[in-house]
């Protein structure tokens, strides 16, 4: 699977990529990455959040919000058989 550069991306090209780089041939650091030794990123890119909103920066909400998406994306993926991200945002979505 190569992954295609393009103007717009939407969450199925998200999934493509943290499937490919996760798959045998694809980057090491993502394949070996465990729910435990990403937590702290999950955490750090959190504060970053609430930091972007205490600025009451956009474009550095905008930024640090995906980077909460990549982790949630990357800790679905790692449990693909059971917690598919599309499955995860349609169980969320059935919640509200």
């Amino acid at each position: 699977m190569d992954f295609q550069f393009k103007d717009k991306y939407n969450i199925d090209d998200l999934i493509s990529l943290i499937t490919l780089l996760r798959a045998p041939g694809g980057c090491p650091w993502d394949r070996e990455q465990t729910h435990t030794s990403i937590k702290s990123n999950f955490i750090e890119e959190t504060y970053e959040v609430i930091e972007a909103i205490n600025k009451n920066s956009i474009s550095g909400l905008r930024e640090e919000l995906g980077d909460v998406l990549l982790q949630i994306a990357l800790h679905c993926e790692m449990e693909r058989a059971i917690l598919p991200l599309m499955m995860f945002a349609m169980s969320f979505a059935k919640s509200l």
